[in-house]
């Protein structure tokens, strides 16, 4: 493995990778990484999650932590800072996209700034209703807004198209129509779609903040545990997987962590960054 003593900024996914059990970050994490912003490299999370959300839980570990959030399409210097790159859709792009999500007969949610537009042509998942109460009641959504017509969806400022479904036919059915139509899709899991505007994920992320900070992508490390992440283990210098990621993160890792729920993060920022034994 290529030496990482030179690393200037660590980006990690959160849910299967940062996280622990129930979206808490192990003390491991948290105490490794303080000890990274203190020798002065960078921190970053980059996430499909919303910003509000996000920053909650950078603030667990230090204010000074970069947000990215919606998979890329937004990016915040730190906790309460400036907002430093924005990336929405295109207004017929989003027509297209909402007119192929309406039609999956899934539960789906249209990010924006401030609010997650929520239609329902499916019974919402019951794990993730009870997520969006939780997430509204700590203010982590300021607003979730039903919508009941297709022609009521929003065009302008949004950062990212996310369907969930149990029925996997239905998950499988939608990524099948994306790819006939040409719009590209990941997934933070197996019973979810995402869409984002052309030319932003994860790793054109990684390219915005090594020119934005002059980093060199060679000194960059980026912890994921799924597809989504790919792109941003590509564009690092140090890519590493989690040892509960699917095969296809682990083929492209040049080092496997722990189990997420160990602090698998914390563990390996030890061994590799910080010479811990």
């Amino acid at each position: 493995m290529a030496d990482c003593r030179d690393v200037k900024l660590i980006c990690m996914d959160m849910d299967g990778t940062l996280f622990g059990h129930w979206e808490v970050i192990p003390e491991v994490n948290i105490l490794a990484l303080r000890e990274c912003i203190d020798k002065g490299i960078k921190v970053a999370l980059v996430s499909g999650r919303n910003y509000r959300f996000l920053m909650t839980k950078a603030a667990e570990i230090s204010d000074d932590v970069i947000i990215v959030s919606a998979n890329g399409a937004r990016i915040d210097d730190k906790v309460n800072g400036k907002c430093i790159y924005e990336g929405t859709f295109d207004e017929d792009f989003a027509k297209v996209v909402n007119r192929v999500m309406w039609h999956s007969e899934t539960y789906y949610e249209i990010y924006t700034e401030s609010i997650n537009y929520a239609f329902s042509r499916a019974e919402v998942p019951e794990g993730h209703k009870r997520s969006l109460e939780r997430y509204l009641q700590n203010r982590q959504i300021l607003s979730a807004e039903q919508v009941t017509s297709i022609d009521s969806a929003p065009t302008k400022g949004i950062y990212k198209f996310v369907a969930f479904c149990d029925d996997l036919s239905k998950i499988g059915a939608l990524r099948q129509e994306c790819d006939k139509r040409g719009i590209v899709h990941s997934a933070s899991g197996s019973t979810s779609v995402e869409v984002m505007a052309k030319d932003v994920d994860k790793g054109s992320a990684i390219r915005f903040l090594s020119s934005y900070y002059g980093i060199q992508t060679c000194d960059i490390m980026a912890f994921g545990d799924y597809t989504n992440d790919t792109s941003m283990l590509m564009a690092c210098g140090h890519p590493i997987a989690m040892q509960n990621g699917v095969d296809e993160v682990k083929c492209i890792a040049e080092y496997v962590a722990p189990f997420n729920v160990l602090g698998g993060v914390g563990l390996a920022i030890n061994k590799l960054v910080l010479g811990k034994v």
